[in-house]
């Protein structure tokens, strides 16, 4: 079971592998917003976003059952002087640990303005989550997980930067369209608002919906995500987006030991797989 996740993006869109994690896993990726006209690109929703550069580092030693994670986001802003300057620098840390089809992480992320001064949102999330492989549909895979936000002063629950966010409600799904080539994927992850009389009750939907293409260690991605108020009319921030995205991992030197237990198991039942989001 692994990661490879992009923390900092809303959603949560994340990539599955099978079996133990590798020690090392490496991923960049760069998107073109080729129609945006609402995507902000500052915390304080100035600009209009052009690009967006993502990395990640996940590292597992092979005696831990914990990983360490850290996420990395820039975004440009398409008014602004030069299209390909940073305006927004979000970073994450967290610690992700993974039991079977569950997975729990800590995580702290904070998004600045680089190229001016500005509004800082900040928090601190503890997530559970469950994935499970082949729902209804074969070779398909899904998420499901639950996000605390308990420490945050500046993280909202609106896109018009409204309320605190408490909690998040997260569902992934990957379906193949073609072999292991072509994908349709989805998300959905929903905010509440700690300010509310229910905080229990979702204040925030950002959902995606695109295709992908995947390649040995590529990923090419054309999507659109909006994000949008569900309690109340207030700002929406949507966009289309190409993404390419270019993976790297280093396997474990040392030997797996199997028992005469696990060769009596059926293909599948060996192992576990899971998922990790951490927008």
């Amino acid at each position: 079971m692994s990661s490879s996740s992009f923390a900092l993006e809303k959603s949560g869109r994340v990539g599955m592998e099978e079996g133990r994690p590798p020690d090392v896993q490496f991923s960049l990726a760069i998107s073109d917003f080729v129609e945006n006209t609402s995507f902000r690109a500052r915390p304080d929703n100035t600009g209009i976003v052009k690009y967006r550069s993502l990395g990640h580092l996940e590292v597992t030693p092979h005696w831990s059952p914990v990983a360490l994670v850290l996420d990395t986001n820039f975004f440009t802003d398409r008014d602004g002087p030069n299209e390909f300057r940073p305006s927004e620098w979000d970073q994450a840390i967290g610690f992700l640990y993974r039991y079977g089809q569950w997975a729990g992480l800590l995580r702290y992320e904070r998004d600045m303005p680089i190229d001016k001064s500005g509004l800082v949102q900040a928090f601190t999330e503890l997530q559970g989550l469950w994935h499970q492989d082949n729902l209804i549909i074969k070779e398909s895979e899904f998420y499901a997980g639950l996000g605390w936000l308990f420490a945050t002063q500046t993280y909202f629950a609106r896109p018009d930067n409204t309320g605190r966010a408490l909690l998040r409600y997260v569902l992934h799904a990957e379906v193949p369209l073609y072999r292991e080539m072509f994908w349709l994927i989805g998300d959905t992850n929903f905010f509440t608002d700690r300010q509310r009389s229910n905080p229990l009750a979702p204040s925030e939907l950002d959902w995606i919906v695109g295709v992908a293409v995947r390649w040995k260690a590529w990923e090419v991605m054309a999507f659109q995500e909006t994000d949008q108020s569900i309690d109340r009319a207030g700002l929406s921030q949507k966009y289309i987006a190409i993404q390419l995205k270019w993976n790297w991992d280093k396997k474990s030197s040392v030997p797996e030991i199997h028992s005469m237990r696990d060769v009596s198991l059926p293909a599948g039942l060996v192992g576990a797989r899971h998922a990790v989001p951490l927008p």
